[in-house]
C-alpha cells in the first residue's frame, strides 16, 4: 500500500472547512433549540394573526404575526414574529426570545424542528476524525467504529428528516 502524504497546510484547510461546514448549523441552530426545549425565554401560547408571502420565485419568503400571551397573567400580551411555518388561527405553546420580538413553538413540533440544524451540523462532525485518521495516517477505521458511524448518522439524519416532516404538517 502507497504512503498517503498530505501537506500541514492541506490538512489545516480540510480541518477548518470541515470544522466551519459542521459548526455553522449547529451554532446557528442553536437559539431555537434552546428556546423550544425551555431553556431560555418565557413562556406562554402564540397564536398566528397573519402570515404574508412577498417577492416571487426564489426570492419568495413569508413573515407571519401573531399574539404571545405569557404564562405570567402579571405580563401583558403583544405581537411577535412567528415562524413561518405556521398557518393562520393556529394556537401552540411557544416561548418567547429575551428580546421579546420572535416566540418559538415549544411543542413537539417545534422541537423537531428545531433539532434540523444541529443535527445537520453534528452529521458533518460524526466522520470527521474517521476521515482525518484516513488522510493522515492512511489507517481505514476497523468494523466496529465504522458501524458506530453509520448508526449515530443514520440516527441523525433521521432526526433531521424527522424535523422536516414536522416543520411542514
Amino acid at each position: 500500500m502507497s504512503q498517503r502524504r498530505i501537506s500541514p497546510v492541506g490538512a489545516l484547510v480540510t480541518i477548518v472547512v470541515w470544522l466551519a461546514v459542521a459548526l455553522l448549523p449547529l451554532l446557528y441552530g442553536l437559539s431555537d433549540a434552546r428556546l423550544a426545549f425551555g431553556l431560555t425565554g418565557t413562556p406562554g401560547t402564540a397564536t398566528v394573526e397573519r402570515c404574508v408571502d412577498y417577492g416571487s420565485g426564489e426570492d419568495e419568503r413569508t413573515e407571519c404575526r401573531g399574539r404571545f400571551v405569557p404564562d405570567d397573567r402579571g405580563t401583558a400580551a403583544r405581537t411577535v414574529g412567528l415562524p413561518p411555518e405556521s398557518d393562520e388561527g393556529e394556537s401552540f405553546r411557544a416561548r418567547l426570545q429575551p428580546d421579546g420580538e420572535r416566540a418559538r413553538p415549544a411543542d413537539l413540533k417545534g422541537r423537531l424542528s428545531a433539532l434540523i440544524l444541529p443535527a445537520l451540523g453534528l452529521l458533518f462532525l460524526i466522520p470527521m476524525p474517521l476521515g482525518l485518521n484516513y488522510l493522515l495516517a492512511d489507517r481505514r477505521p476497523g468494523r466496529i467504529l465504522r458501524y458506530l458511524t453509520a448508526g449515530s448518522a443514520a440516527v441523525l439524519a433521521g432526526v433531521c428528516l424527522a424535523g422536516l416532516v414536522a416543520s411542514n404538517l
